[in-house]
């Protein structure tokens, strides 16, 4: 009978584990449809407040073909599509606080107490660090890229780029950067587990070097060294302040294991 209520219990627990999930997902969900229609249909001088986004948006490479061709869409609804999914994309960002915060309310209940009181600045750097490395690809590495692109048009040769694949480029390389841009925080996380440790960072550092400028070799869109150099220098920092906030929250855990008990009774 023990058993039974035994394994009821833990049935129940787990149900309940399910309904805080559906929950959070219930509100995630809602902040990003509610989001989702102020960015698509709430006016804005007689316009949807997505028309002035879409126009700041695809300001960087407006500016790049200027005199060399038009951004233009083929298809009949790729313009509609676009304002949908820059809304979508918006409202991601408008709701990215109330869905870092709904993540880690879930997953506190597995913390220990002395670990929930991070859930507040974990949350707020999550976020302050992705639009940081959106915004970083937005005014830095845009112009960059779209004006390497527009070199190649001619008298004869028109840069026509389509809307669609515009689009596309464009949020796979805001979503990269701000991706990157978490290294500091998933260090974090790591050192208080006790996984990561300066030591470590130190010492692989000139494979980190190699590693980053790999990538910008890789992310950037032409040979030229100095766009690497604008994707890999950042990088470098942020592997810097990365090694300091280990520094800083994981001093105390390599302090306690080289820390040898003294027990003259043994």
């Amino acid at each position: 009978m023990a058993k039974r209520e035994e394994e009821l219990g833990g049935r129940m627990s787990f149900l309940r584990h399910l309904e805080e999930l559906r929950r959070r997902l219930l509100i995630s969900v809602g902040s990003v449809a509610v989001a989702f229609f102020l960015v698509a249909m709430v006016p804005l001088f007689g316009k949807p407040l997505i028309s002035p986004i879409s126009d700041f948006f695809l300001a960087p490479l407006r500016e790049a073909i200027k005199g060399r061709g038009t951004l233009q869409f083929t298809a009949p609804f790729e313009g509609l599509m676009f304002q949908l999914k820059l809304a979508g994309i918006v409202s991601l960002f408008l709701a990215s606080p109330m869905l870092f915060y709904q993540f880690w309310k879930f997953v506190a209940p597995g913390l220990y107490r002395r670990e929930r009181r991070y859930l507040l600045p974990v949350i707020l750097c999550s976020t302050v660090f992705f639009v940081g490395g959106a915004a970083f690809g937005y005014f830095v590495m845009f112009p960059v890229a779209f004006r390497f692109f527009a070199q190649f048009a001619t008298d004869w040769i028109q840069f026509n780029p389509k809307l669609n694949e515009a689009f596309s480029f464009a949020v796979w390389s805001l979503a990269g950067f701000g991706a990157v841009f978490e290294l500091p925080l998933i260090a974090f996380v790591l050192a208080r587990m006790g996984v990561l440790t300066v030591r470590f960072m130190a010492r692989n550092f000139k494979y980190a070097v190699l590693i980053i400028f790999i990538l910008a070799a890789v992310l950037t869109p032409g040979p030229d060294v100095l766009s690497q150099c604008l994707l890999a220098f950042p990088m470098l920092a942020l592997y810097g302040l990365s090694m300091l906030v280990v520094w800083i929250f994981g001093k105390k855990k390599e302090k306690q294991d080289q820390e040898v008990p003294q027990n003259p009774g043994c």
